[in-house]
């Protein structure tokens, strides 16, 4: 009995001991998700932090490739190009704001026969409205329509380039690319949104019990043809499993904030769209898609929000080691010990007092991992409503 006593003490010493080093390591390296994976990452300790600072020098001195001149000159045209449409955030509002002021005077010019007045208040419109990106990407868009329609190809290429810059300067469609999000108590997940022409597709890379990796998890029909058309005659548009692009669900006005939440985020309002989020019971059965709203903060973060659970996610870009992190404890299969109401005592099994030091380091990982995501000032805001920037209403 004493023999096998010391075999149980001499596991938990062992883990101990290995739990210890690892806090000595970068998050990069600290990951016990796997004790298959304990072996390799002990020798890295065994050999010391020198070993892991010559490894990274050897990447330290990288620098990104020069541009060549083509590039660089069209870049500076791309850039040039968009300079002529105001960027997100107040200077939008204050655009639009302004085009519904012009809009009301032209209709009572209009209506009072003023020929003047109305001229020059239609040219100042016309102006002012190509500066509105959204706008502008929405005619340019039919009038590529109508010249594929008349055959008009060199027409329908010069509108397309067009709506293509204006389309560029959109945040909505900049969005391509992974993002974590914290998926209530599943925990953080990788999304990765693309586009299939104007509706977003956003699919998990890591999933969870409920909606696995690979499947999707909400997507978002951005076209403004349909935005608008909807708003200004109610003309439904089947999307989806039924989903109603009509009218009010469309067209949605923008969420205006306090001026508390305006200084934080840089801007008085957030745009949102309509979309279709999916949600599963566990193991992925009877799957269904339900209304949601995609909410624009800018290019660093969104949100989506599933309405009839009342489930709200919000997004943030990852760093590099937070998505090798990721990517690597989804491919391997995280470990899921065995709860515990109070810790086995030493006279209990070997694989008890296993399966609890596994318990252990699994609950600190996912603990740290947490406050790894959270360095960020921002993100622990939008994340977790502590304070009254945290809420967009």
């Amino acid at each position: 009995m004493a023999f096998s006593r010391n075999i149980l003490v001499s596991v938990v010493i062992s883990y101990v001991t290995v739990a210890s080093a690892f806090s000595n390591l970068p998050f990069a390296l600290r990951s016990v998700s796997s004790q298959s994976r304990l072996a390799p990452l002990a020798s890295e300790v065994a050999r010391g932090p020198e070993e892991y600072s010559r490894r990274h020098k050897e990447f330290s001195e990288l620098e990104p490739l020069p541009q060549n001149e083509i590039r660089r000159r069209r870049m500076e045209i791309d850039n040039e190009k968009r300079s002529q449409f105001v960027t997100f955030g107040d200077e939008l509002w204050d655009l639009r704001s302004e085009m519904e002021r012009l809009s009301s005077y032209l209709v009572d010019a209009m209506t009072q026969g003023k020929e003047s007045e109305e001229r020059k208040t239609r040219n100042k419109l016309r102006e002012v409205e190509q500066k509105d990106p959204e706008l502008v990407y929405m005619l340019e868009k039919v009038a590529c329509r109508d010249a594929l329609a008349e055959n008009r190809m060199e027409d329908a290429a010069l509108h397309q380039e067009r709506a293509t810059v204006a389309r560029s300067c959109l945040p909505q469609f900049n969005l391509e690319g992974l993002w974590v999000g914290k998926y209530g108590t599943h925990g953080y997940e990788l999304i990765n949104v693309t586009y299939v022409d104007d509706t977003l597709i956003a699919e998990k890379v890591t999933g969870d019990r409920n909606v696995p990796r690979g499947e999707l998890t909400f997507k978002v029909d951005l076209d403004p043809l349909k935005i608008f058309k909807t708003a200004a005659g109610g003309t439904q548009h089947k999307s989806g499993k039924g989903f109603d692009f009509s009218g009010e669900q469309a067209k949605l006005d923008p969420i205006k904030l306090t001026d508390k939440a305006a200084r934080r985020w840089g801007t008085s309002q957030l745009p949102r769209y309509s979309g279709l989020g999916q949600v599963a019971e566990e193991g992925f059965k009877n799957s269904q898609m339900m209304d949601g709203q995609l909410i624009i903060i800018g290019q660093e973060y969104f949100s989506f929000a599933w309405l009839p659970i009342e489930q709200q996610i919000f997004f943030g870009r990852p760093s590099p080691e937070l998505i090798l992190k990721m990517l690597r404890d989804s491919g391997i299969g995280p470990l899921r010990s065995r709860s515990f109401d109070e810790p086995p005592s030493l006279n209990d099994d070997v694989d008890i007092l296993k399966s609890f030091a596994a318990r252990c380091m699994e609950v600190t990982q996912e603990y740290e991992d947490d406050l790894s995501i959270m360095d960020s000032p921002t993100l622990s805001c939008i994340w977790h409503d502590s304070s009254e920037e945290c809420y967009f209403e």
